[in-house]
C-alpha cells in the first residue's frame, strides 16, 4: 500500500511540476508574442507550484510511510 500511495503523491507532484512550468512558459512566449508585460502573479504562482512539487517529489517516501500503516512492509 505504501508504493501505491508514493505513486500517488509523485504523480500529483509531476502534475504540480507540468503545470508550473507550462504556466511559466506560456507567460513567456505571450510576452514574446504579443509584446506584453509579463505578468508578475502569473510567474509567482507558478513558481510556488514549482516548488510544491519539487517538495512532494522529495517528501513522497516520507509522506507514504506517514498516511500508511502497513503491517506487511
Amino acid at each position: 500500500m505504501k508504493r501505491a500511495v508514493r505513486v500517488l503523491i509523485r504523480v500529483v507532484a509531476a502534475g504540480l511540476l507540468v503545470f508550473g512550468g507550462m504556466e511559466i512558459g506560456l507567460e513567456y512566449m505571450r510576452h514574446r508574442v504579443q509584446k506584453v508585460q509579463i505578468s508578475l502573479w502569473h510567474c509567482v504562482i507558478s513558481a510556488v507550484l514549482v516548488a510544491l512539487g519539487v517538495v512532494l517529489f522529495a517528501a513522497s517516501a516520507r509522506l507514504a510511510e506517514q498516511f500508511t500503516d502497513d503491517i506487511d512492509e
